[in-house]
């Protein structure tokens, strides 16, 4: 129903007498929200002489559903100056509100109201409580009072996991789900989603076959959080099979899954698999296309991703910024300077805001090109702070194109974001070495020494027949690193025999 039909109804209601109904007005209220159109129904709320605590808790939830909490705890404060208690669904709502706000103190305001007035707390509302103290920034507060009340019902065991989620304090959220004692798939969800968000795939794939076991039916959720696991560790077998675990149990009726099996077979070097995934999906939308995009560019296939990016134009479909991410990596990957600039600057087209990510192609495109003066105007000229990888990208080809003097500039700046990475010291000796400055590579080299810097070692993953191997820098406790060792040797010297030939 549009607004238009939606005048007529109310018409008709005031016609025959019901704009006195609190439920009638309620609906309409619901509707008016519904069509953005909150002021409207704010006036309608204010034409009511006695509302009643239905529509005082309607016109509360209007403000929350259109992001305008103060507003809504405006409505409260008046509700309270009528005399009129909350419920259980009221006190939801507003805690809702609060919530929104993210403001500590109010949070812990709105709690005492609710403790001193004496209302009696279901477990819908105090699990809106939980998600109002986490979402205000502290875990100590939900924490706390998580552990007040017995017995829990699933809801709150899952608000407070979710929770420990979001403030990255997975071990605790492990140790609440190993505890809890009935668990329902969004308890699965949302530990395995932590898992897979938080760099832990192997552990989020290994809990999806535990899932499984327990006789809990994965849905939609599940199969997102597992297939971003298998596309971050490269797991290609695992991903394939869980592909086929979601076409034999019709988990991707609606094809919302699309995007996410795209993503996984790119990441996971089958791009070939991923374009047929591709040419299944029977309406692409943004972000399937945004997938298939950014998975070609990630294989270096500059021409396919500048024809589906005219196929989806041609097509209507309005790109977001991640597809332009796509697009300009490609450019950048493919030399296409000059194209690569038309696209950066037709994102105002699209309504789009450069960030910092698609500065950061533009630059490796001007870098790759050899245009590092051009890079370094443009690092100067972005809106927001650059950050060490942007940086990182113009030092690296300082080095490659010989340029001393603009690099002694780039790692100066580097140094004042950072002056403890040793990489930049270690990048800026090469190129005197290179240049035959041995002055300052010498200083630069003592330099090093005096840093203590304790840096995390680099991992990585690949996946053979099904089982995930994981390897840190100068790893030794794989049980096969002796051969892993020997293969890799005779890879090294027959990459130095192929360039000095």
């Amino acid at each position: 129903m549009n607004i238009i039909e939606g005048e007529e109804v109310h018409a008709h209601v005031v016609k025959f007498g019901n704009e006195c109904s609190q439920f009638v007005c309620s609906v309409l209220l619901g509707f008016y929200v519904g069509c953005r159109c909150v002021g409207r129904g704010r006036r309608l709320f204010d034409e009511m002489c006695e509302p009643g605590l239905i529509l005082w808790t309607s016109m509360i939830r209007a403000y929350v559903c259109a992001n305008c909490p103060r507003e809504g705890l405006g409505v409260f404060r008046k509700m309270r100056e009528a005399g009129i208690m909350p419920d259980s669904v009221a006190l939801a709502t507003i805690v809702s509100a609060c919530t929104q706000l993210g403001n500590l103190d109010i949070a812990k305001t709105m709690h005492g109201f609710i403790s001193k007035a004496g209302i009696r707390v279901d477990d819908f509302v105090f699990s809106a409580l939980l998600r109002m103290y986490g979402d205000s920034g502290s875990l100590d507060c939900a924490r706390r009072l998580f552990y007040e009340v017995s017995p829990k019902n699933v809801v709150v065991w899952n608000t407070m996991i979710h929770q420990c989620v979001k403030h990255e304090n997975l071990g605790e959220a492990q140790n609440l789900f190993k505890t809890m004692p009935d668990k329902d798939v969004v308890s699965w969800n949302t530990m395995i989603g932590g898992l897979s968000q938080m760099g832990q795939s192997k552990e989020a794939i290994v809990l999806f076959h535990e899932m499984e076991s327990t006789g809990i039916e994965p849905n939609k959720m599940t199969m997102l959080s597992t297939l971003s696991a298998c596309a971050s560790l490269g797991a290609l077998d695992t991903g394939t099979w869980i592909h086929g675990y979601i076409e034999k149990n019709r988990l991707n009726s609606d094809r919302s899954l699309d995007p996410s099996l795209i993503d996984m077979y790119s990441k996971c070097g089958s791009i070939n698999k991923a374009i047929q995934v591709f040419e299944t999906v029977p309406r692409v939308d943004v972000f399937s296309w945004t997938s298939i995009i950014c998975g070609l560019a990630m294989h270096g296939h500059g021409k396919q991703v500048i024809d589906q990016f005219m196929k989806m134009q041609e097509a209507g479909v309005q790109p977001d910024d991640v597809t332009f991410v796509g697009v300009l990596n490609a450019c950048a990957h493919a030399g296409l300077l000059d194209q690569g600039k038309m696209y950066f600057e037709s994102m105002g087209i699209y309504n789009l805001r450069h960030k910092i990510e698609h500065y950061g192609c533009m630059i490796d495109l001007l870098c790759r090109m050899g245009c590092l003066r051009e890079a370094y105007d443009l690092i100067m000229d972005m809106p927001m702070e650059p950050n060490v990888v942007v940086w990182g990208a113009l030092l690296s080809a300082c080095r490659v194109h010989r340029d001393v003097k603009l690099s002694e500039l780039v790692a100066e700046k580097m140094l004042e974001l950072d002056s403890s990475d040793p990489w930049i010291r270690v990048m800026l000796s090469n190129i005197y070495v290179e240049a035959s400055n041995w002055e300052g590579a010498v200083k630069l080299r003592k330099e090093l020494k005096e840093i203590v810097s304790e840096k995390v070692p680099g991992c990585s993953s690949i996946e053979v027949n099904g089982m995930v191997h994981e390897f840190l820098v100068g790893d030794k406790s794989h049980p096969q690193h002796k051969e892993i060792y020997s293969v890799l040797e005779k890879i090294q010297t027959q990459f130095y025999i192929g360039i000095n030939q």
